[in-house]
């Protein structure tokens, strides 16, 4: 089993990106780094939680709480409904690697 650095480190990997995606606009200028951050994600949860049920409900979750936070005047998240499903997908890899690895 591994250590719980390691999975601290999964989780840190994936804050790390996130935040830098943000900082730096990269949400909005490069669009595959939301692919990339669901992955890491899903990674992150997996390294955690082992339940297939609340992992594959906290990641369809946060793509229902991310169409609940479009505003006019923010619209990192205003995605077409197949990058949706590409980011719920990406993030269940990222889940389905992690909870056989870790």
């Amino acid at each position: 089993m591994p250590s719980l650095e390691i999975k601290f480190a999964i989780l840190g990997i994936f804050l790390i990106a996130h935040f830098t995606a943000f900082y730096k606009k990269w949400y909005y200028t490069r669009p595959y780094i939301d692919t990339i951050t669901h992955f890491l994600g899903g990674l992150a949860v997996g390294a955690f939680i082992k339940d297939w049920g609340i992992a594959i409900a906290l990641i369809v979750a946060w793509e229902f709480l991310e169409m609940m936070m479009v505003s006019k005047y923010w619209r990192a998240f205003r995605e077409t409904p197949l990058n949706k499903i590409q980011d719920t997908l990406f993030g269940l890899l990222g889940f389905f690697i992690a909870v056989d690895v870790f």
